[in-house]
């Protein structure tokens, strides 16, 4: 089971808060924290859980899940698919919502090897910055109502999560009365920037302060 509600550095920042999943078992992807800055409206948060597998197909192929796997997992690995890696395949997956017409989502652009890795506390993270260009809203007849542009920094990181199904079957995993089962799990934290035409725009920063990183250390150790 996954919990959020612990980790206030991520949200001491953010008092508008859109969603905070207070935990979940469900092995399906999912946003778990949603929030804008106090100080800017501007600057939105979010965290996503995406479990590997079945549930993740309509964003990454399965030798894409393969290789997030791998990366996050093993240290010789990393090394021989390296981040650029890691942000090809995030990439793909943001063109897939942008192929998807029901997607506000219209337009990426993310450079692969601008990707760099951090390793604090014994976990992998891949730091990844793009642009993106989207709808606002979209009316029930598919029109775009109003277009945004935003910079976004993401960090990802992979853990391994109990598959349980139900609060049941973790209770019963957590007493030894079911086999463990263990799912990786990719998880995604956001810092969208919303890019004003015609004024200096304060960009989200390139590396994550420190406590950004504890944050998503204790989620993903769940």
């Amino acid at each position: 089971m996954q919990r959020v509600s612990g980790n206030v550095s991520l949200t001491k920042k953010y008092g508008q808060l859109q969603k905070k999943q207070e935990s979940s078992i469900r092995i399906r992807p999912e946003t778990m924290l949603s929030a804008t800055e106090i100080s800017s409206e501007k600057r939105e948060i979010k965290l996503l859980k995406i479990p590997l597998g079945r549930a993740a197909l309509t964003s990454f192929q399965p030798e894409e899940q393969i290789d997030l796997s791998r990366f996050f997992s093993s240290r010789t690995e990393a090394e021989r698919l390296t981040a650029a890696r890691i942000a090809e395949i995030y990439r793909h997956s943001l063109e897939r919502q942008v192929a998807n017409p029901e997607s506000p989502l219209l337009n990426v652009a993310l450079d692969d090897k601008s990707a760099i890795t951090e390793s604090r506390r014994g976990r992998r993270y891949v730091i990844l910055d793009y642009k993106t260009d989207g709808c606002r809203k979209i009316d029930e007849d598919g029109a775009c109502l109003g277009r945004s542009s935003k910079a976004v920094t993401a960090v990802l990181t992979v853990s391994l999560q109990s598959q349980a199904r139900t609060l049941e079957e973790q209770r019963r995993m957590d007493n030894g009365e079911m086999e463990q089962r263990y799912i990786d799990t990719l998880w995604v934290f956001q810092v969208s920037e919303l890019l004003i035409k015609g004024r200096d725009n304060d960009l989200p920063s390139r590396v994550p302060d420190p406590n950004t990183y504890s944050a998503l250390h204790n989620i993903a150790s769940c």
